[in-house]
């Protein structure tokens, strides 16, 4: 199967890939494992608590305040949206995938290669595999956690940052799983266009920390206020 193969053999399975860009039922599975994570923790106690939390932690990190009513009203409907916006699991969302496919036909054309958007998506799905690998790991820990939060980011194996410092919320935002989302991404265009991957996950890499960057400052300016 090419989920499983684009993570053992990036290369050869993007060329495949590329050359044969069928990918809706590995998107099918990709969807499929990542609503399975989120039936197995959402519905207990643990999941329900930890939506919660995830709420209070983002509207206080924003500058707002969570009085007793207001938790109260989330304690009775949990504000299950913040499941697929926290933990690393935006990407993973249709939205995303399809605006990331988008932005690499951008680069290709940038190097002045015409790259077909279905070629495009194909590998935006396949790529996805690290990030739905990411979520079969990340599930167990959120129950061992209480927690949504993604427990493979650069800053949880940074615990001398101070948590919410810059530097920290920064680093909380780029997550280890997606580090190996852009590469893969990088294999695939470059597949693609002929050019090498590394020219694509310089690139890509600074798109990727650059938004975790901006999220980072937006939350420690609002957070300030």
């Amino acid at each position: 199967m090419r989920l499983i193969g684009v993570l053992w053999h990036p290369r050869r399975t993007m060329a495949e890939v590329v050359l044969h860009p069928k990918f809706l039922t590995a998107w099918v599975i990709v969807l499929a494992i990542l609503a399975i994570c989120a039936v197995a923790l959402l519905p207990t106690g643990v999941g329900r608590q930890a939506v919660v939390d995830e709420q209070v932690r983002v509207v206080e990190a924003l500058g707002g305040r969570v009085d007793d009513a207001a938790y109260a009203a989330f304690q009775a409907n949990p504000p299950w949206l913040v499941y697929l916006t926290s933990g690393g699991r935006l990407p993973l969302t249709p939205a995303v995938t399809l605006l990331v496919a988008a932005g690499l036909m951008g680069l290709a054309a940038i190097d002045g290669v015409k790259v077909r958007y279905g070629v495009a998506l194909a590998i935006s799905v396949y790529a996805s595999a690290a990030l739905v690998l990411q979520q079969v790991v990340a599930t167990p820990l959120h129950f061992v956690r209480e927690s949504l939060t993604s427990p493979t980011n650069i800053a949880g194996v940074l615990p001398m940052l101070e948590e919410s410092s810059l530097p920290a919320r920064w680093l909380g935002a780029i997550d280890v799983f997606g580090l190996w989302w852009v590469w893969l991404l990088a294999v695939g265009l470059a597949a693609a266009t002929g050019q090498p991957a590394r020219r694509y996950a310089a690139r890509l890499l600074v798109a990727y920390v650059g938004v975790a960057a901006i999220v980072a400052a937006v939350f420690a300016v609002l957070g300030a206020e």
